[in-house]
């Protein structure tokens, strides 16, 4: 069935129940499916493609894929040298953000990427075990590329973003104890960058990318210069005499050739650049009880997971996922250490190198000994108070050592 019109306005037609429309577009036709089975919507769908025709403002979306858009992305962090961009054994970049998007949108055309799309997304890492703020990084990442691409005028409408909620913000912090008891436990090479998260709170990148050539001795300071953070801006780190006992101690191993502070022995007893941990990380904490690795399962049917095999004669094993403190607990463990010294809000700040204040503020965490220490002190503060308005009587001092019940 084809509806008629006027020369220039194009046409409609059927195709099972869903109305199609034609038109040209400089001097090319173009046949597009509406969606629609109402013929008015239809209408409308072709009036406004028209509309788009005359003004110029019509975007042919249709051979735009995925792969298009992921592209753009990585060309936009290889251009601002983003430090987040890596590179996998090939020399690819890498994004685990998007790592997890390809496994899904590969293949799809932009146009087909839409709400409900990006919902069964969502459902399909939830499934996999993925929590919501890995997601959320991900979706992120997806809506920057549409972004991008209509900022390059390659796309004129940029889809609805579902995010789902995240957890709150993360609260774990090592206690002195806790610190000195995984200290006793890491392997010796990893004793020194646990030391400088505990008592500089930097980031361990920046950690394993320590370089004697930033370490003063004779100021005590580390300096991190402009450009070699995450935020790119320089900084200036107090070294406290604990750690710089264990930088004299670690400079007294220095071996030619190897300018890293924090190094490790490899193979043939070289010194290399320390890599990844988190398996060495995980089991030691989960022996101290700082962590427990627990069997990993699906959220909608609640089947256990199960690591893909690595060969064709090894079995599947169930997939474990480690719950408990992490390295980044300890540049938290930093900032709240700082404040608790009476160091200014502002100076610590500056060490932590957070660029907001909101963000300073999630790492400057209150504790329970916290909550115990302001008590004794308002007791002091109420007890040492003489006569007010209040008509209360006045409380016998209690001393500032006095046991909290």
């Amino acid at each position: 069935m084809n509806t008629k019109r006027a020369r220039g306005d194009g046409r409609m037609f059927l195709r099972g129940k869903i109305w199609w429309v034609q038109f040209y577009d400089r001097g090319e036709q173009v046949r597009e499916s509406t969606g629609e089975t109402d013929e008015k919507k239809a209408g409308r769908f072709l009036r406004r493609r028209l509309g788009e025709v005359a003004t110029g403002t019509r975007r042919d979306t249709r051979r735009i894929t995925y792969e298009d858009l992921r592209a753009s992305l990585y060309g936009d962090y290889e251009v601002n040298s983003r430090k987040s961009l890596r590179r996998d054994a090939e020399g690819k970049p890498l994004l685990h953000t998007v790592a997890r998007l390809d496994g899904f949108f590969s293949g799809y055309r932009v146009a087909e990427i839409d709400a409900d799309l990006i919902r069964r997304f969502i459902a399909d890492q939830q499934g996999r075990g993925l929590s919501n703020g890995s997601i959320n990084r991900s979706l992120s990442a997806l809506r920057r590329m549409f972004n991008l691409a209509r900022r390059d005028g390659k796309l004129r409408d940029v889809p609805y973003f579902p995010f789902v909620k995240e957890a709150a913000p993360r609260q774990g912090f090592f206690e002195q104890a806790e610190y000195d008891a995984l200290y006793r436990a890491l392997p010796d090479y990893l004793r020194l960058p646990l030391a400088l998260g505990y008592f500089t709170g930097m980031r361990l990148g920046e950690i394993l990318a320590l370089e004697w050539r930033h370490v003063d001795f004779l100021a005590d300071t580390i300096r991190l210069r402009a450009g070699e953070t995450k935020n790119d801006a320089a900084r200036t780190i107090p070294i406290v005499p604990q750690l710089r006992a264990l930088l004299v101690e670690q400079r007294t191993k220095r071996e030619p050739g190897c300018p890293h502070v924090c190094f490790r022995l490899d193979r043939k007893g070289r010194a290399a650049k320390i890599g990844s941990f988190r398996k060495v990380w995980q089991s030691r904490c989960a022996k101290l009880g700082l962590g427990e690795m627990t069997a990993a399962v699906d959220r909608a049917t609640g089947e256990p997971l199960y690591a893909a095999p690595r060969g064709p004669r090894s079995k599947a094993k169930a997939k474990m996922v480690y719950r408990g403190m992490i390295f980044h607990d300890l540049r938290r463990s930093a900032v709240r250490n700082l404040v608790r010294a009476g160091v200014s809000e502002r100076v610590a700040q500056q060490i932590s190198g957070h660029l907001t204040r909101s963000i300073f503020e999630r790492y400057n965490i209150v504790s329970p000994t916290d909550v115990t220490d302001a008590g004794r002190k308002l007791a002091v503060f109420h007890g040492q108070k003489v006569g007010d308005n209040s008509g209360t009587i006045q409380s016998t001092p209690i001393p500032a050592n006095a046991p909290v019940n």
